[in-house]
């Protein structure tokens, strides 16, 4: 999209050169530039109009029984336009771990900002996910439309009948073949000093229920995303271990917690390390 832009804008300003006839000034470079720029903001307001417009079609109380692939589509581009004006560098590492395309399985990984979901969305795409969120996220303007006709589940972290209920959808999204799942165990962002928060264990019944693989997601970075603005901010996805369908059906809930936040806990040291690297060059 960038490349469409900057030919609008090299367009645009070579009508300009020729209409002025700046032949022999540098008006005609400002003037690119004005034009790159003007055409970047009203893309971008048109971009947001087009998602706005189709907001207005959703019916929140009309339950999601399949997440749809048009939603899908442009919601993933804005995250992809997001991170390009954000400057957001996503490094992946052990893609080659993932199951196959079209294949099932639940996400957990830690939690320590917004871009957490939307990094783990994007580098995934190929895979059809959703994600358990938290019920304040539906009632976000816009968003709240899409995320609902993305088929994402509101979770209530302080109702265990009511959580229950959402732990057995998201079984039944992954047994009926309708899509992954993806959760963070922590249950909310972690804003301590502590490298992970206390799982929740309800949050791997989702695996066992399914009796699917669970993806093992180790991220870093994402928290001084917000801070960095506009400098280049670096993230760090790991995929630390994606644990077989028979693995996940032959252990406790609770082992199989244990045994997923040591994985993360061992992995995040590395992730820092990588940021403090980048941030000493």
């Amino acid at each position: 999209m960038l490349y469409i832009l900057s030919a609008l804008a090299l367009l645009s300003a070579i009508g300009t050169h020729l209409l002025f006839k700046w032949y022999t000034s540098p008006w005609h470079i400002l003037v690119f530039v004005g034009v790159l720029l003007g055409w970047v903001i009203i893309w971008e307001l048109l971009w947001w109009l087009f998602i706005f417009i189709n907001s207005l079609f959703v019916d929140k109380k009309k339950e999601v029984t399949k997440p749809s692939l048009y939603y899908r589509w442009f919601f993933l581009e804005t995250i992809r336009i997001a991170f390009f004006f954000l400057n957001v560098h996503i490094h992946v590492e052990g893609m080659e771990k993932l199951p196959k395309p079209g294949e099932r399985f639940l996400v957990v990984s830690n939690h320590l900002s917004n871009y957490d979901p939307m990094s783990v969305l994007y580098v995934l795409r190929k895979h059809l996910l959703v994600f358990v969120s938290k019920p304040e996220n539906f009632n976000i303007p816009m968003v709240g439309s899409l995320i609902h006709k993305l088929g994402f589940m509101a979770i209530d972290r302080d109702n265990v009948k009511n959580a229950l209920v959402t732990i057995n959808k998201a079984a039944d999204y992954i047994k009926n073949d309708v899509s992954s799942v993806f959760i963070f165990p922590e249950g909310t962002r972690n804003r301590t000093q502590t490298p992970l928060l206390e799982f929740r264990n309800g949050a791997f019944k989702i695996a066992t229920k399914a009796g699917c693989p669970m993806v093992v997601i180790a991220i870093s970075g994402t928290e001084k995303v917000k801070k960095t603005i506009p400098r280049r901010s670096d993230v760090y996805l790991k995929i630390v271990e994606v644990i077989p369908a028979e693995t996940v059906k032959s252990m406790r809930t609770t082992d199989l917690s244990e045994h997923t936040f040591k994985l993360i806990y061992d992995n995040i040291t590395h992730g820092k390390e990588n940021l403090e690297k980048d941030e000493n060059k």
